[in-house]
């Protein structure tokens, strides 16, 4: 019988997937580390970026791909031909000249930042005072606008988000939660066009508050089920660039994708996220207590097959079948090695899921070979040996190493009734804050 070839990087991307939720913009740097990090033909990956390019304003940069893959002699069905390109090139820079013109004045204002300074001390960076004493309307707005949004399409991410910062400022000072305030959904809309830029920027506490901003506002504007929880999956996949880098980005995917809202997104429209909310749970010992409705979660879905870390979850503290878990870990580093968020975590992740099996493992067993262990954490014998004794170094193990019989015999110890406590409430003052926030909210919006 032949044998079953091993896992490939690409099998277990999700760039196909994912790309569906987010904008065109955030899809490059994805296909960008595919490019560098999978086996994918270079080709198929510039094919697919070129796609993507080729609906925005970036025609120079598409222009620039399309005549690399010309040279490789490339198949480019359905992708327009560099004239065609060049011809839409000299639409854009008459559609940059008409908003120049037509946002000059409103633009010499807000760039001016003395005088904003100056207006913002008096009080006076209100839509009211602009339109009283400069005459701006309604129309400049929506032209000012259109104009941030024609600069993201260009690639010119910084001055997008300045634009959109002064528009939310100026006409939305009390948020976009308000559908009364926001009517036509303009707002709404610039505020997913600012969290975009600040990703893009990598302007990671700024984006951080614009997430923030936007979950309040999904969950506030009142929108039919089926657009709530289409909005709520695309928070989903955005949030994925802050959480990964953001310094306490690890805690807020956990609070995010285990709300019971975005669970259900989750759980519906995108059940592949969850190898992140895995990732987020397993390197995150602070948070340990979330393990077991993370396991609840894996439980409900009926197939794991595509995702090594689900399924190593799966197999560990659900099947308890040891022998799985171990084939299962050794995919787990391929596939987040493969995954432009999770890479930086691989090494943080295989550590604690290594630990996960031992601590498994070690609560029906008083006495294991290493050789044996070593295979189940897919380690050689003398690294497995070394990692067992830097654990009982570390206090992290109540346990010795007995060398002549190449075995880990553990120790008796129970844990204590303090143990016990600590463990039951560690999550108690998390959970009374987020119950006194909702309370102080819903009596806010009855008074």
């Amino acid at each position: 019988m032949a044998e079953t070839a091993a896992p490939r990087r690409v099998d277990y991307d999700l760039t196909h997937k994912a790309a569906p939720y987010l904008d065109a913009h955030l899809v490059f740097p994805l296909l960008e580390f595919l490019e560098e990090h999978t086996t994918y033909q270079a080709g198929d990956v510039r094919k697919a970026r070129l796609a993507l390019v080729a609906k925005t304003n970036m025609v120079d940069y598409a222009i620039e791909i399309r005549e690399e893959l010309d040279n490789n002699n490339a198949r480019l069905e359905g992708i327009p031909t560099v004239a065609e390109m060049e011809g839409r090139r000299d639409s854009v820079f008459a559609t940059l000249d008409r908003l120049e013109k037509q946002t000059e004045n409103l633009r010499n204002l807000l760039e001016d930042a003395d005088q904003v300074d100056e207006l913002k001390a008096e009080g006076k960076f209100t839509k009211a005072h602009l339109a009283e004493a400069h005459s701006v309307t309604a129309n400049d707005w929506v032209d000012y606008a259109e104009f941030a949004k024609f600069l993201y399409e260009c690639g010119d991410y910084e001055g997008a988000r300045d634009m959109l910062d002064h528009f939310l400022a100026i006409n939305f000072p009390d948020g976009v939660s308000d559908t009364s305030a926001d009517s036509d959904g303009r707002g709404f809309r610039a505020l997913w066009g600012k969290f975009a830029s600040e990703i893009l920027l990598k302007n990671w506490d700024a984006a951080m508050a614009d997430l923030l901003t936007l979950r309040s506002a999904i969950d506030e504007r009142g929108f039919p089920p089926l657009q709530a929880l289409q909005q709520r999956s695309w928070l989903c996949h955005w949030s994925l660039f802050v959480f990964f880098n953001h310094a306490k980005g690890h805690d807020g995917i956990i609070d995010l994708f285990l709300a019971d809202k975005y669970l259900q997104a989750i759980q519906t429209n995108c059940p592949w996220l969850l190898r992140y909310l895995t990732c987020a749970v397993v390197i995150n010992k602070r948070r340990r207590s979330t393990l077991k409705d993370l396991v609840r979660v894996v439980s409900q879905e009926t197939d794991l097959s595509g995702d090594p870390t689900t399924s190593f979850l799966d197999s560990l503290y659900i099947k308890f079948d040891f022998d799985e878990a171990q084939n299962t870990l050794a995919n787990c580093e391929t596939a987040l090695r493969a995954d432009y968020f999770l890479c930086n975590c691989a090494d943080a992740f295989m550590a604690d899921a290594r630990l996960f099996v031992f601590e498994t493992y070690c609560r029906i067993h008083t006495c294991i070979d290493i050789e044996m262990l070593a295979g189940k954490l897919v380690m050689d014998k003398d690294k497995a040996e070394r990692w067992v004794v830097d654990l009982i170094r570390g206090s992290l193990l109540d346990a010795k190493v007995d060398s002549g019989a190449n075995t880990v015999v553990m120790g008796a110890k129970q844990p204590s009734v303090y143990d016990q406590v600590v463990d039951k409430t560690r999550d108690l003052s998390q959970r009374t804050a987020a119950l006194l926030g909702a309370l102080e909210a819903k009596v806010c919006a009855e008074a």
